[in-house]
């Protein structure tokens, strides 16, 4: 009979090899931000995406004259370094018009990865303008997000 914490232990050391969630992965997944002419981090714009095969579901975030903004996309990966999104909801402002309770605004932006940063707008040239840096996902963000069933239903539409 094993000790009650080697059990325990073992289980504590197969939890860390495993991803955090079957939804954060793909190149896209994790949580993104930006904070480029922010005098605090709590002013950085931020996405926290999910990808199941092509389909990338989360949320964003970005702050404007002092005030808050933030609401949900849906893209789609075309490859592993390109993505479209087609959808997106929140409180109006520079990123949609349209508030969540009221459904989708369509959209055809980009999303892109490039020199290991993520970007959501292409330059003059069609050149890619990343300026989100991945950094550690929040893991009580993610189990919140994974909880909402507006992202369930986006990551089932995926198979």
């Amino acid at each position: 009979m094993q000790p009650a914490n080697a059990d325990g232990a073992a289980s504590a050391q197969s939890a860390q090899q495993e991803p955090a969630s079957p939804a954060v992965a793909g190149t896209f997944a994790g949580a993104w931000e930006s904070c480029e002419g922010t005098d605090s981090p709590d002013e950085c714009s931020r996405y926290l995406l999910v990808q199941r095969g092509d389909r990338i579901c989360g949320t964003w975030s970005y702050v404007a004259t002092g005030k808050a903004y933030e609401g949900r996309v849906v893209a789609h990966a075309i490859s592993e370094s390109k993505a479209q999104r087609t959808q997106v909801c929140g409180r109006p402002g520079s990123e949609t018009d349209t508030e969540c309770a009221t459904g989708w605004q369509k959209i055809d932006k980009p999303l892109a990865l490039c020199d290991g940063k993520l970007s959501d707008m292409a330059g003059a040239d069609g050149s890619c303008f990343a300026d989100y840096e991945k950094v550690p996902v929040p893991q009580d963000q993610l189990a919140a997000l994974e909880a909402e069933p507006w992202l369930k239903t986006c990551l089932a539409a995926a198979q």
